[in-house]
């Protein structure tokens, strides 16, 4: 009797045991020297390869192809080559983005909320990784249009309505920032942008809310109005300086460092100025041409002669800090190429300006800029002048505040400088001003002002954006490319800058999901209007809205 009650006692407390630990009989087995999953939140480095994957599009090998020949030249940021030029489309270029996104960056972040959801106190990991998720899947539906959104790493998700998903960023977003909690552990040394600070995420989130809220002003004004309003009263709020802004340096090894400086020093293909941004930069803002480095030191030829670019009286400061004048076999002339100039044109790309040296130096692990202070005051600015949705700050005081941290961080930091800048009613090519006052002249509306700057200050790592402004707004004002395959898509020959349908408005889905998922891929197509061509409009720019008042042609 009396063995049999030590037995059921020593049942009981084994089976009390169990009930109080996380992992019952299991922990028996636990090496007490290792960390397990229920211990510590292995997710942390998963969200940060998905992070910078989808920051710097995994590296040079998709950047290239996806980035620099393909959003880059649809910005007219630079002219590209071979099948950019012509706006052909390359399907392994394409795929290799689709393929890199879903199989390993979404999967990934999709993988680490399913997974961790399952243990608690890991609620700023789902957080992080959910809004990481609706920056993710906003810039590859910017690329594609309507594609799968999963919630499930094993699904084969229908092609999701722009609508649809954009209701789901939104909700995301909100939540997810109401998820932080600062008591819970949180990534610090894992987290390259912001390093472990809960509060600069929120930040980051609300104000890619209030990004994703004004891409619908032209398809539902009062559903971008109640998420701007939203992500202002979001807790956290939005970005409020420059030091809010997201970044991610880059790291030594082939196809890891900053990508500009791989093409231009490795690769030796330099990105070249475009006419369209050389008649934005050329004559705004009434400074004098002058081509100095960072310093402000004049820059010197191999054999230490000061070189005075061959080009006009008046170019925007960042201009030469952007782009160096075209070689001295060409006399250094300030000149851009015309977008879509074939190659029979000879020496055409020689004979322009080329991506500056300073984007190759100090070293190869430059940052790159993922979401600019700059662009917050730019939509502000947008959203006081359009909508009278302030945020503390008039359209004009968001605007001068938007100039004023692009000079910044372009290195322009005498005030006097900035200032005169701002007081000049000097009109670039595009007849467009600095001064937010003046009115006076065709392309001269405080839109028209607000995103020029905004596409001058986004170069040449935030051109997803201005090729979003564009598809939405018809701005800033740009050259129609000389040639488009029209293999591709179906353009206008009207020649008519006001046009929107005469530039890019998407790239189309790789061939693997025409031959391997026909049933998901047709459904996707019939949502555009005009089919699998680069000349469908997205939803959010489907009205066709033209806001381009320039004369110059």
């Amino acid at each position: 009797m009396k063995t049999k009650n030590i037995f059921i006692s020593f049942l009981l407390g084994v089976l009390l045991f169990g009930t109080s630990c996380t992992n019952g009989f299991e922990s028996l087995n636990d090496d007490p020297n290792k960390a397990y999953d229920w211990e510590y939140d292995f997710s942390y480095s998963k969200i940060t390869k998905s992070i910078r994957g989808i920051a710097t599009y995994g590296g040079a090998d998709v950047h290239q192809r996806a980035k620099a020949l393909s959003i880059d030249v649809y910005a007219q940021y630079t002219g590209g080559s071979g099948d950019s030029r012509t706006y052909a489309m390359n399907d392994e270029w394409q795929a290799k983005y689709w393929t890199s996104y879903y199989n390993d960056w979404l999967s990934t972040l999709n993988m680490v909320i399913e997974d961790v959801s399952q243990y608690e106190g890991r609620d700023n990991a789902i957080a992080i990784a959910r809004i990481w998720r609706v920056y993710g899947q906003a810039q590859f539906t910017d690329y594609f249009g309507p594609t799968p959104f999963p919630f499930s790493a094993a699904a084969n998700n229908d092609y999701m309505p722009l609508d649809k998903q954009y209701e789901l960023y939104f909700k995301e977003l909100d939540e997810a920032v109401k998820q932080f909690d600062p008591k819970l552990q949180f990534m610090s040394g894992q987290d390259q942008i912001y390093w472990g600070d809960i509060d600069a995420w929120k930040r980051f989130a609300n104000s890619l809310r209030l990004r994703l809220a004004l891409k619908l002003s032209e398809v539902d004004t009062e559903v971008c109005k109640a998420q701007i309003q939203a992500a202002l009263n979001a807790d956290g709020g939005i970005m409020t300086s420059s030091a809010d802004e997201a970044t991610i340096a880059g790291s030594s090894g082939w196809g890891n460092q900053y990508p500009y400086y791989l093409y231009q020093v490795s690769w030796g293909d330099k990105q070249v100025l475009v006419k369209s941004m050389e008649k934005a930069l050329t004559n705004i803002g009434g400074l004098e041409l002058k081509y100095t480095d960072k310093q402000g030191n004049p820059v010197k030829d191999s054999k230490g002669n000061v070189i005075v670019p061959d080009g006009p009286a008046k170019v925007d400061p960042r201009g030469l800090r952007m782009f160096d004048p075209g070689p001295a076999d060409f006399g250094y002339k300030w000149a851009g190429l015309m977008p879509g100039q074939q190659t029979e044109d000879g020496n055409a790309r020689n004979n322009v300006g080329k991506m500056s040296q300073i984007f190759v130096i100090p070293n190869d692990t430059r940052k790159t800029d993922i979401f600019l202070y700059s662009e917050v005051c730019f939509l502000m600015a947008e959203a006081s002048e359009r909508f009278g949705i302030n945020g503390g700050k008039s359209a004009k005081e968001w605007y001068e505040e938007g100039v004023r941290a692009s000079f910044q961080k372009w290195g322009i930091i005498d005030p006097t400088q900035t200032t005169d800048y701002l007081g000049s009613i000097d009109k670039n090519l595009w007849g467009t001003s600095a001064n937010y006052d003046d009115d006076k002249g065709a392309g001269n509306t405080k839109l028209e002002k607000i995103i020029t700057q905004k596409y001058i200050a986004s170069y040449p790592d935030m051109s997803l954006q201005m090729w979003n402004d564009k598809r939405r707004l018809n701005l800033p004002a740009l050259e129609i490319p000389q040639y488009r395959n029209e293999g591709a898509g179906t353009y206008p020959k009207d020649g008519n800058i006001y046009n929107p349908l005469n530039y890019i408005q998407r790239t189309v889905y790789p061939q693997n999901e025409k031959l391997i998922n026909a049933d998901k891929y047709n459904g996707g197509v019939a949502q555009l209007k005009g089919g699998d061509k680069t000349s469908s409009p997205l939803w959010w720019a489907s009205k066709g809205a033209n806001y381009c008042t320039s004369s110059a042609k």
